[in-house]
């Protein structure tokens, strides 16, 4: 069985254009709040001192709500003192006056998007780019191949997993950082990139001609039985993607596939019914919806299976969203797989994009979905057959520190949290991990910055915490075998 290490378990969560919006309401509503202080302070002030105009003796007639909008567009357009110093004011105050129409909803899954973020948006799902199709890891400045992804130019070019990047058109690469690795190897379409890889010990120079890439899903055999699949997104390219590493698969005989769709935040919904349908017999049901008019809208597999398989195990996590909870739910009410790993997210509505014509778009939901039986998931999730937590570390966000802060024996801090739990993962001693900083905490401090070769200053700093996330990462890359206990689990199932 070759190695569980491909599996890839990402460690930060993409905020989406959405989220973004949302994150951005909230601000937007404390400032309100801060200019209606502000203007009662202010209120209070000028109604002794009396320094304001009388009102208009003209009233605009107001036959409807939409012309009592256009009046105020048209009085601060027009006559609003400050406007003088805003440019582009029109389209900042319709965007606005958009954006709280949005915000009143209450629905964080509808929003409006700018032409920028629509296009955000699209490449987050499709995750598209112009490289050479491979994915790596950072082992302490040493950059090592994880996943050559199928038809790709290093796949072509033969580019292998485990392959070291030495040198990339002729600068060494070791330690240089990955932002500045991804900058070398990325570049225009059509042109080509020289790359030394080593290779148990040997140069192996390709020249590699740069291309698009959509690497929205990965595929590999574990073992002469057991194929393995990751979905990363359900982009316009997917199926295809998952088509082309079915029939890998077929060719090899599998028996078993394990379907990984951990922080698979969804996608397209065609891309959903194409690759349900890759699984699932003709006219069984992938998705139900209700509409807005009580409709129930019915989706059925074409029945364009590629194989079948005597087991599926599907893992899943708290991440796993939209789409990816509804294949997730086809695969386990029509074809009987097992589900393996935490409750998902619990996303369960449709959206569609309202495009106009500057390159703007409004994401609304349209439907509610349910499982091919009729049940419900939304802001209730799947829950796993077989239920497999990781360890804290894999789904926590550090606390931010500044350069300045340090934290000392006897303090109490989240980022203690965030040492002890990554001191824990990398198999430190520790005896507490609720943000207290015991001696244990300290000792184990002591000993991984003696470990690493830096000043053990025996402090909780953003130095250490750096060092440690690093290292959780790269731990996580090396001993998948040992610290993936969902990616055990379902070999486990599979194997039994």
């Amino acid at each position: 069985m070759s190695e569980p290490k491909k599996v890839r378990i990402p460690l930060t969560r993409y905020e989406w254009p959405d989220e973004r919006l949302e994150r951005r309401k909230k601000q937007r509503k404390f400032l309100i709040l801060g200019l209606s202080l502000i203007m009662a302070f202010s209120l209070g002030f000028v109604v002794k001192g009396s320094f304001t105009q009388a009102p208009v003796k003209v009233n605009t007639t107001i036959t409807s709500e939409f012309d009592r909008l256009k009046a105020v567009y048209e009085v601060l357009v027009n006559d609003w003192y400050f406007g003088k110093d805003i440019s582009d004011l029109d389209t900042q105050l319709i965007n606005e006056a958009i954006l709280g129409m949005v915000a009143s909803t209450g629905d964080p899954h509808t929003a409006y998007m700018t032409a920028e973020e629509v296009t955000a948006f699209t490449e987050a799902i499709d995750r598209g780019f112009v490289g050479i199709g491979v994915s790596y890891f950072d082992n302490n400045g040493t950059y090592i191949v994880e996943r050559v992804f199928i038809d790709s130019p290093a796949d072509k070019a033969g580019v292998e997993s485990g392959d070291i990047i030495s040198i990339v058109d002729g600068v060494n690469v070791q330690g240089i950082g990955s932002d500045n690795l991804v900058d070398l190897v990325r570049g225009e379409e059509n042109t080509t990139v020289g790359i030394d890889f080593i290779r148990s010990g040997e140069v192996v120079h390709l020249d590699i001609p740069r291309g698009q890439i959509n690497n929205t899903a990965f595929g590999v055999m574990l073992d002469q039985d057991t194929a393995f699949l990751e979905i990363y997104q359900f982009g316009s390219s997917t199926s295809t993607e998952v088509e082309r590493y079915l029939k890998v698969f077929k060719d090899n005989n599998a028996k078993n596939i394990l379907i990984d769709m951990r922080d698979n935040g969804g996608g397209y919904l065609t891309a959903l019914e194409e690759i349900g349908s890759l699984f699932i017999p003709k006219d069984e049901i992938l998705i139900q919806q209700d509409t807005l008019n009580g409709e129930r809208l019915v989706s059925k597999s074409t029945g364009n299976v590629v194989m079948t398989f005597d087991q599926i195990v599907i893992l899943v996590n708290e991440n796993t969203a939209s789409a990816a909870e509804v294949l997730t739910a086809a695969l386990s009410e029509d074809i009987g797989a097992t589900v393996v790993g935490v409750t998902t997210y619990g996303k369960g509505t449709v959206q569609q994009q309202q495009p106009f014509s500057d390159g703007a778009a409004l994401k609304y939901t349209v439907a509610q979905w349910l499982t091919p039986h009729g049940e419900t998931i939304h802001k209730i999730g799947i829950t796993p057959d077989v239920v497999v937590t990781q360890h804290p570390v894999m789904s926590r966000s550090f606390t931010e520190l500044t350069e300045s802060e340090a934290y000392a024996l006897d303090q109490v801090h989240p980022s203690v949290m965030d040492v002890q739990l990554a001191l824990d993962f990398l198999g430190y001693s520790v005896d507490r991990m609720d943000g207290y900083f015991s001696q244990s905490t300290q000792a184990a401090i002591l000993k991984f910055q003696e470990d690493s070769k830096v000043n053990p200053d025996g402090l909780v700093t953003k130095a250490l915490q750096d060092s440690l996330k690093s290292e959780v990462v790269r731990i996580w890359h090396i001993e998948k075998d040992s610290k993936d206990l969902q990616l055990l689990k379902a070999l486990e199932l599979l194997n039994e």
